[in-house]
């Protein structure tokens, strides 16, 4: 991949807002001259309407005949903006895809590599997130975590700061070593989820402000969608948010192998549990829009993922 960053024309920026459902008098193409306020603002509704209009999904890797996941911008736009098949993406691909919007509307940012604290222990350099700066700020936008990854951007700034997130649950960035490091003296942004304010904080997963490069993504992309101990490879995960009746994030619905769950306000609200894999595709094209082929439906044929 060229190290030198893709952009979006101004005609795939509008079949990008169509996808996002913006409503027509949002919609801005450039952000330039806008105050940071406004700024703000236009980047908090961006990232709503991605995390309820486009999923985190690895379907790529269990229902196509490649089994295989591309992070150029321009194939991430065809196969998840250009394709209408309501398909998404994992990690890089959303944050990847959002990024190049967000650099095409005028935005300054970057992007940054992440470990994910998975079972007690952290993982390699498996997820990324994009930091945005508007006025004086630097913020962590995130929308390809799925479940309880951030749904407001997050400003690096004071360690530990409460942030919004679908009540009654909330967020927040702690700046601190992890569990793991050498030297004491090392420090981290740390994002952590609780439920409610009763619940525990609970650590998903930790970054540097160091900026990665594209082909950082290419070999981190690699290993999470071809080796076999990745997460990504054996189960079946797709995930996005639910608009409320007021225009907020009020909820999810998740599909995590063999079951798809409604999560409203922290309460689950209904369960499916699949016994086919005729059932669990049927289920996807009712409820997240998506549409498979012939060649996808085969493509999990043999797979340890395959509901047999």
């Amino acid at each position: 991949m060229s190290t030198e960053r893709s952009t979006y024309s101004k005609d795939q920026i509008t079949q990008y807002f169509e996808r996002l459902k913006l409503p027509t008098e949002q919609r801005r193409c450039d952000v330039a001259g806008l105050i940071p306020e406004d700024a703000h603002a236009y980047l908090r509704l961006l990232q709503k309407h991605q995390l309820a209009e486009i999923p985190f999904e690895n379907l790529s890797l269990h229902y196509s005949a490649h089994r295989s996941v591309s992070v150029h911008p321009q194939e991430l736009f065809r196969k998840i903006i250009e394709d209408d098949n309501g398909r998404g993406g994992y990690c890089m691909e959303n944050n990847l895809l959002f990024g190049t919007l967000l650099l095409s509307l005028g935005f300054t940012l970057y992007s940054g590599g992440a470990r994910v604290f998975d079972g007690g222990s952290w993982t390699g350099w498996s997820h990324m997130v994009n930091m945005v700066t508007i006025g004086d700020t630097k913020y962590h936008v995130d929308v390809g975590f799925g479940a309880d990854g951030p749904v407001v951007p997050m400003p690096l700034e004071r360690s530990g700061t409460v942030q919004q997130h679908i009540a009654p649950g909330s967020a927040r960035l702690q700046w601190r070593n992890i569990l793991g490091n050498r030297d004491p003296n090392q420090r981290l942004w740390v994002y952590e989820h609780r439920r409610s304010n009763e619940s525990d904080w609970e650590i998903k997963y930790s970054y540097t402000e160091l900026e990665f490069q594209p082909q950082d993504y290419n070999i981190m992309n690699y290993f999470m969608s071809t080796s076999q101990r990745t997460f990504f490879t054996r189960v079946v995960v797709a995930e996005k948010k639910i608009l409320g009746d007021d225009g907020e994030l009020a909820g999810k619905v998740t599909v995590t192998g063999t079951s798809m769950k409604w999560n409203i306000h922290g309460e689950k609200k209904k369960e499916i549990e699949f016994k086919t894999e005729t059932e669990r595709l049927e289920a996807l094209e009712t409820y997240f829009g998506m549409k498979f082929g012939e060649v996808e439906r085969e493509g999990i044929r043999g797979l340890p993922s395959e509901i047999k």
